[in-house]
């Protein structure tokens, strides 16, 4: 065999040509799972007392293939720098010419292979699991990397320093794969008990607040944990509290007892426009209804968003965020905001008080039924399938997928906004979906589940010209669309007046 030494992360020479071939003379070592030794079976290793050697046995590839390989691990790893200093690449030229390549690694102890039988080892264990969050979200704001989050991944030198173990790097997937395996972390270590689950859940909040930008992360965090599947009672409730840490104790879902008006009104979309909400809440007092929901983005595109908070909060109605809001409350307007969307955002800022933008930020981020005494539902800004509640749209390609998302929660309407186009996605009693245009009345009977969206107050964009909102019947089951009239020249001169771009008021005449 013939070895030639490609180089290490840090660009020194660590190993000889002839140590390495002595070590690939020993017996591999077999792979197994729960064992010291993890790994995929086209991975041949080789363990001395001091190195580690990874001979990738299930890479068939030419000498020059196999160098632009080398090459192209090589400058990831030392641009990354998660693994150990002296991990080194090479290239093996076999007896009978095939290449393969490999490398080698002082051996260090898998964070897996940690004893956790008295308290000094515990926390011992905890502090690395705490360094390996801060590694692995640190790869994923910086370079949109995910590390595979398996203890079996990390390893500790004699000076307790944490490195990644294993060779592949992939494409970050916003948390998917995290959750899971924090799920698997607390079903398989009894040691994480209340107090350090406690104290993990703040210091994962902590960490995704410190490299993610949008404050709004740890919540859509939480949201991925919460489906994730753990029937022990006990391991169930290690879940919830680091959920709980990760919420930041801000109201994430607000329960609703059973509204006692048969009628109730279902709004969205206010952005801001005084006169629309107006002319509703002046209608809804001629119909003697008082209760209801906003669907979310009370504030941006309009002049009024003061006034509109104000309004709001002497009504029963209840609140819930949207985009707008979160954007105006924070000051984040990085996700999901057009240029004109940003611009609005920015003059809407500093015309709201501190209170009314602590309103904004309380407000929760979904509503659901408290009992089942008529339909399961759910009131949301953007869809059910969304783990940020208000940045996704429910339209013509993803409303099936949302459906879907009901019939497994059980949920039998899902009233949203952020759409601003009045109308429903259902699925009928024989699975059948569809979209219906608003009409006077309609019985929701013959649906097993339903995507409602009232249309907007302030800016529809469906070709309605007017203020949109609807009216739900919880004895009949029946909705009711409703656009209304109001002073529209009004709004449209403050929004001159106040040098808002041409295209936000034309809006409001066209309806688009």
């Amino acid at each position: 065999m013939k070895l030639e030494i490609i180089g290490s992360i840090d660009g020194q020479q660590h190993y000889t040509d002839q140590h390495i071939l002595s070590l690939l003379e020993e017996q591999h070592t077999e792979l197994s799972y729960g064992a010291t030794f993890m790994g995929r079976p086209g991975t041949r290793l080789y363990a001395g007392a001091n190195e580690i050697i990874k001979l990738r046995i299930e890479l068939d590839l030419n000498e020059f293939r196999a160098r632009r390989f080398l090459n192209h691990a090589l400058a990831q790893e030392q641009k990354l720098r998660v693994h150990h200093p002296h991990k080194t690449w090479f290239l093996l030229q076999q007896d009978d010419e095939k290449v393969k390549i490999g490398n080698i690694c002082p051996r260090l102890t898998p964070l897996h292979t940690l004893n956790e039988q008295t308290p000094a080892e515990i926390n011992t264990k905890f502090v690395q699991l705490e360094k390996l969050y801060r590694c692995y979200f640190q790869m994923a704001s910086r370079y949109s990397a995910r590390l595979d989050e398996g203890l079996s991944n990390f390893g500790i030198d004699a000076n307790q320093q944490l490195y990644y173990l294993d060779d592949d790097i992939y494409s970050w997937d916003n948390f998917v794969s995290f959750a899971h395996i924090l799920g698997v972390l607390i079903r398989n270590n009894p040691w994480l008990d209340q107090t350090y689950a406690t104290i993990l859940g703040e210091q994962l909040q902590l960490l995704v607040n410190e490299f993610f930008e949008d404050s709004h992360t740890s919540v859509m965090v939480a949201r991925k944990l919460r489906d994730i599947f753990i029937p022990d009672k006990n391991r169930r409730r290690i879940l919830e509290i680091i959920i709980e840490q990760l919420q930041e104790k801000k109201l994430i879902s607000k329960k609703i007892q059973p509204y006692n008006q048969n009628r109730i009104a279902i709004l969205s979309d206010i952005h801001g426009n005084l006169p629309a909400l107006e002319a509703v809440l002046d209608y809804l007092a001629s119909e003697n209804i008082t209760q209801g929901m906003v669907l979310g983005d009370t504030v941006g595109y309009g002049p009024h968003p003061g006034e509109c908070i104000e309004l709001l909060k002497n009504t029963q109605l209840q609140v819930i965020k949207g985009n707008h809001d979160h954007a105006a409350g924070t000051g984040d307007t990085k996700r999901g905001m057009s240029t004109l969307a940003r611009w609005c955002i920015d003059w809407t800022i500093p015309r709201l008080t501190e209170a009314q933008r602590q309103w904004l930020n309380d407000l929760p981020l979904e509503l659901d039924s408290a009992d089942n005494a008529s339909k399961n539902w759910q009131a949301v800004h953007g869809a059910p399938i969304d783990p940020n509640y208000f940045y996704a749209y429910i339209y013509e390609m993803t409303y099936e997928q949302n459906l879907d998302v009901m019939a497994e929660r059980h949920l039998s309407l899902c009233f949203h906004g952020h759409s601003h186009i009045q109308g429903l996605y259902v699925r009928n009693r024989a699975g059948r979906d569809s979209f219906i245009k608003p009409t006077a009345s309609l019985s929701l009977e013959g649906f097993k589940h339903a995507l409602i969206c009232p249309g907007a107050v302030g800016q529809p964009r469906d070709g309605c010209v007017g203020a949109q909102l609807a009216i739900y019947d919880q004895s009949s089951h029946e909705l009711q669309f409703i656009v209304l009239d109001y002073d529209m020249d009004r709004i449209i001169h403050d929004m001159q007046a106040e040098g808002f771009p041409d295209t936000l008021w034309q809006r409001l005449i066209k309806g688009t």
